[in-house]
């Protein structure tokens, strides 16, 4: 995943989740009012749309076959990103919105699983900042 697929699949799920009216101000959003930050790991047992269920020692104990959104994708997804790390790869920032202290996950759910299964403490993300 590049910077462009990463920040295209971040504004279809801010579209879909109705955080922007439209493709322009989540776009707008997106570029000018984002920061790139590292955040801990344990930031993600406050993030409402992310289930922390997920954060397991193993990709198939995360995705279990009767939870898999994406069926064997998830599970590839994961053990993609867990190879990256494990050969000191950079992965791709997820991406987030903060709406007041509240954060929202918009883009990132398999990296943030391969970070912990991979013992991460700290990862990249793009932060949009509402208020």
């Amino acid at each position: 995943m590049d910077y462009v697929s990463g920040l295209q699949d971040s504004i279809d799920t801010a579209i879909d989740m109705n955080l922007f009216t439209n493709r322009p101000d989540a776009a707008v959003a997106h570029i000018f009012q984002s920061k790139l930050v590292k955040i801990p790991l344990t930031l993600f047992n406050d993030v409402d749309n992310f289930d922390v269920a997920r954060l397991q020692k193993s990709a198939e104990t995360a995705y279990p076959s009767s939870n898999r959104p994406r069926g064997d994708n998830d599970i590839h997804s994961v053990e993609y990103y867990q190879k990256q790390i494990q050969n000191h790869n950079e992965i791709p920032p997820i991406w987030m919105i903060q709406n007041n202290k509240k954060y929202i996950l918009l883009d990132g759910a398999h990296r943030i699983v391969a970070s912990y299964i991979e013992n991460v403490q700290y990862m990249d993300a793009y932060i949009i900042i509402r208020i």
